[in-house]
């Protein structure tokens, strides 16, 4: 807090132009690292025939992303301890960008995996920055509005990112979708630059850092967000490699558990963990994580898988599930002042529970227009969870242990996040296999009922022109009979997909109910305390 131009904020309850700036500056640098995680989904079969690479090989441009975006998070603390935090934001901003032109200017696939690690380490800082900010600069009754302009970046940022990355790839080329982060990174750079005090780098802070935290944790996220995110692909322990990963994994969170509860000077603030508020917030954090990250997973893979549909399309659908909230945002931090915030946070997850509900019963004609009732069933729901969350998690949370509860905080969302889609693609795939037998067995070769649907597949295919003597015609039925077992048992495994994804929201809701502890916003506690 010392960092920032007017550093009595905290004891006169005002927030200057200047601070607002800071906290703008981190936002919009925090929006260009969230979006950059999704904006390349839509430009990858691109980006792909442009590398000469394998679809397989291509998905690597996004674990490499993701996975040094999330190592990144947690040495934040450290580095904007001994580097400041304004400078330590230019120079996260400034690596963005350059890591953004060089991904523009790859040459082939091994480059454009180190220019995205590259910018997704310099990114994933400028998270934890933006939430830390709004910790440092902002009294406590004016938090909930800062956390309402974080959970725009959060939830918004995926949501037109892949429209996005699809609207400037068709248009322009792919190169356009690293050259859009340019123009709002110099604006972030030049607010934080004004707004920010830059001293000396504490180089005492840099010498003593916790080497040992920095490199198990480093190991341990690393190998695990790999896992996480390539398990499928791999058969999960059926490869050696995942075996691997997991084994350095494990042993990574042991010594660096071990190494925070004995180090002088530790990387992350464990006894953050006894405060049984911030605790319980992380744990809904992950919970959050998983519904966000689960639901821009399953909706731009039904509509692709189902429907074919472009990433424009996609981009229209999932636009409703950012759109209204910006009409709910702003009343949200007088619903914190007046409510109780357990109850808030249980509303947002009843929402998200609907939104699954609805589309748990999806047949072949339903596609992006039926979903727009649910996106906005899910958007009206979501910030009642993420700014009373947040305001919650960090209620009690000092201006030192700022850092820490930032880091925290976003590696639970982020964990969270994959450990979600990781599960729903396993069990999606697991759901598929079981439709299909399923299917096939309903559908018994030689009974009637085949009989009647092949017949009127061969009269579709005579109809589209298809000779009646054709002796290919009656494989070409059943090769269409087949394709469209496999579509119905898509769906089918998407139906299930959205069900468990909404029973786990309601489920998380009763858990919150079920609490004892009431989580009174500040005006109350004070209240009563008095």
């Amino acid at each position: 807090m010392s960092e920032v131009a007017i550093a009595n904020s905290q004891e006169t309850n005002t927030v200057s132009k200047k601070e607002w700036c800071a906290i703008i500056g981190g936002l919009i640098g925090g929006f260009m690292a969230i979006l950059d995680i999704q904006i390349t989904v839509s430009s990858m079969k691109v980006i792909q025939g442009a590398l000469s690479a394998s679809l397989d090989q291509s998905s690597w441009l996004l674990t490499s992303y993701f996975t040094a975006e999330i190592v990144a998070i947690p040495l934040c603390g450290w580095l904007s301890k001994g580097l400041g935090t304004g400078r330590y934001a230019l120079w996260c901003i400034s690596g963005f960008v350059g890591a953004s032109l060089l991904c523009s200017l790859a040459w082939n696939l091994n480059s454009m995996i180190v220019f995205r690690a590259l910018q997704g380490f310099s990114g994933g800082a400028l998270i934890p920055i933006s939430f830390r900010l709004i910790i440092e600069i902002l009294p406590d009754e004016k938090r909930p509005m800062g956390m309402s302009l974080f959970s725009i970046i959060a939830t918004f940022a995926p949501a037109i990112g892949p429209a996005l990355g699809g609207w400037l790839t068709e248009h322009f080329s792919w190169h356009a979708i690293f050259y859009i982060n340019v123009l709002p990174s110099v604006i972030a750079w030049i607010l934080i630059y004004r707004s920010i005090k830059h001293p000396s780098i504490d180089w005492k802070i840099l010498r003593k850092g916790d080497f040992l935290g920095v490199a198990s944790v480093t190991l341990f996220l690393g190998c695990l967000e790999v896992i996480l995110e390539k398990g499928q692909d791999k058969y999960w322990f059926q490869s050696t490699l995942i075996c691997v990963l997991t084994v350095i994994s494990v042993i990574s969170f042991v010594v660096f558990l071990y190494d925070q509860l004995t180090c002088k000077n530790p990387l992350i603030n464990m006894k953050l963990f006894k405060d049984y508020q911030y605790s319980f917030g992380l744990v809904i954090y992950a919970v959050l994580g998983a519904s966000i990250y689960g639901t821009l997973f399953m909706v731009p893979y039904y509509l692709t898988m189902v429907h074919d549909y472009t990433a424009i399309q996609i981009g229209s659908v999932l636009l409703w599930l950012g759109l209204p909230q910006l009409l709910v945002l702003p009343f949200i931090p007088a619903l914190i002042r007046r409510f109780n915030t357990k109850y808030l946070i249980i509303f947002g997850f009843i929402g998200l529970a609907i939104s699954a509900f609805m589309d748990s019963h999806m047949s072949l004609n339903y596609a992006g227009p039926q979903m727009i009732a649910s996106m906005v069933v899910r958007a009206l729901g979501q910030p009642f969870i993420m700014v009373p969350l947040s305001v919650l998690a960090t209620q009690r949370v000092k201006s030192e242990d700022a850092a820490s509860s930032a880091v925290l905080i976003n590696v639970f969302r982020s964990i969270g996040g994959s450990m979600g889609t990781a599960i729903l693609t396993t069990y999606f795939t697991t759901r598929i296999y079981f439709h299909v037998d399923m299917l096939k067995t309903t559908l018994v070769s030689g009974s009637q009922e085949f009989y009647h649907y092949l017949d009127q597949v061969k009269n579709l295919l005579i109809n589209q022109g298809q000779p009646a003597s054709s002796t290919d015609v009656n494989t070409m039925a059943m090769s269409v009979l087949g394709a469209r077992i496999t579509t119905q048992a898509e769906i089918m495994a998407f139906n299930d997909l959205f069900l468990v994804m909404g029973v786990m929201m309601l489920i998380t809701a009763v858990v919150v109910l079920c609490i004892n502890k009431d989580f009174w916003p500040y005006s109350k506690k004070e209240s009563q305390d008095e």
